[in-house]
């Protein structure tokens, strides 16, 4: 049962139905899943490990409200494992990895060309999973779920996607070159400076929203305000 819920109430925190700070309300979740608190509690236990909730006595689980040190942290960690993986795929040159990741290139290229956004964060995700899988070592691949979580959630919070341009194109352009060209360093910093380019615009993304829901707060009349109070 306990594996039954916890995927559910990962995504949900994921995708920011339940916002950052947001108590989970115990009884709620019991009757939505139809379960008893005992196996609820369990998959609370798993989310505050995997750094998702924060479990407060006598309040309950409330989510975690990562800020933008944590995020970039994150980032940090994501960037190292892909270029690892980037380096280990080059590496090994296994044909089919090498097929999937160029056929998934080309895939993407056309979704550009379309200007199909939603195709195209799907083949984004589809083909860094490509690659760091191809490496062939489970304990980097386990990792790297872990951190895509958070990631992820980042970019439901901040509504944050790749741009959609030839110039984000080229960035994994320069990447599979490296792979297909048996270049295992040049494979690696080219992962690098594409991930370190996301990581610097989606941070910047947040500051801007941060900047501007203050300045709109600022902006409301006093009496319009009212106090947040803990659930």
């Amino acid at each position: 049962m306990h594996d039954q819920i916890l995927p559910r109430l990962r995504k949900d925190i994921v995708e920011n139905r339940w916002k950052s700070g947001e108590r989970l309300s115990e009884p709620l979740l019991c009757k939505e899943f139809g379960v008893s608190r005992t196996p609820l509690r369990q998959a609370l236990n798993t989310l505050e490990a995997e750094g998702l909730v924060t479990l407060i006595p006598h309040v309950g689980a409330v989510v975690t409200d990562p800020d933008a040190a944590e995020v970039g942290e994150r980032m940090d960690m994501l960037i190292a494992l892909e270029q690892l993986a980037a380096t280990r795929v080059t590496e090994a040159a296994k044909p089919g990895v090498l097929r999937e990741i160029q056929s998934i290139q080309d895939e993407m290229l056309e979704a550009v060309r379309t200007r199909d956004a939603a195709r195209y964060y799907a083949l984004n995700d589809r083909f860094h999973m490509a690659i760091v899988r191809g490496a062939g070592n489970r304990s980097l691949t386990d990792l790297h779920e872990k951190i895509m979580w958070h990631v992820h959630r980042e970019r439901h919070r901040v509504n944050f996607g790749e741009s959609v341009t030839s110039d984000s194109a080229s960035h994994h352009e320069a990447l599979l070159q490296a792979i297909m060209a048996r270049q295992p360093e040049a494979a690696g910093l080219a992962m690098r400076k594409h991930l370190e380019d996301v990581s610097r615009r989606m941070l910047a993304h947040r500051q801007a929203l941060t900047a501007g829901n203050a300045d709109e707060t600022r902006a409301k009349p006093a009496s319009s305000r009212s106090a947040v109070r803990p659930a």
